[in-house]
């Protein structure tokens, strides 16, 4: 597993490039997010100080939990990051709608899963719970997701509150009500 983490190329189709990120690919990532979500459902909310706060988490990294893909021109296309707390690890993450299709969401989910991998070493396997991966309702995400072994599930109140307090609600100001879908692995079938 840990070969892949190091080596996360493996998937990445040819001439584009994969790393991690730092603050000040926020703006990019945001504008991303929000090319995304224009694309989809005609407006944006996601903001550049939210994101900031969140990637100054404790226990948030954005080196080592967050992976960027670009294109020959540099432009980010894909972006994933891995929340390790709460009770499952969360993954969210999206590509660019002129870029699907190519394989950069099957080389983000895949990095993601072994990121999560590394973690759940870590973790006692009793405590040890499915990731989850969020992103917005794009048709796309949704077939790959299947394509990869991830499942839908239903969004409750409770799962809610996971992900807010997990991910400070998806980048998102309080009163933001950005509908997303949700999955989940089992642990046994990660790569």
């Amino acid at each position: 597993m840990a070969l892949f983490h190091h080596s996360p190329t493996r998937y990445l189709p040819s001439g584009y490039t994969f790393r991690g990120a730092d603050m000040n690919d926020v703006p990019a990532v945001v504008y991303l997010l929000n090319q995304r979500q224009m694309k989809n459902f005609g407006n944006t909310s996601f903001r550049v100080d939210d994101f900031r706060r969140e990637w100054q988490a404790a226990h948030f990294n954005p080196a080592m939990d967050v992976r960027m893909v670009f294109d020959l021109r540099e432009m980010l296309v894909g972006y994933i990051e891995v929340w390790i707390s709460g009770s499952h690890p969360w993954l969210w993450g999206c590509v660019h709608p002129d870029f699907e299709g190519r394989g950069i969401g099957s080389a983000l989910l895949r990095w993601g899963e072994a990121r999560v991998c590394l973690e759940l070493e870590r973790i006692p396997t009793d405590l040890r719970a499915a990731p989850r991966f969020s992103s917005l309702p794009v048709p796309r995400a949704h077939e790959l997701c299947e394509h990869l072994g991830w499942h839908s599930v239903q969004m409750d109140e409770q799962m809610r509150q996971e992900v807010k307090k997990v991910t400070g609600a998806l980048h998102l100001p309080e009163n933001a009500d950005l509908q997303y879908d949700v999955y989940e692995k089992a642990i046994e079938q990660l790569n």
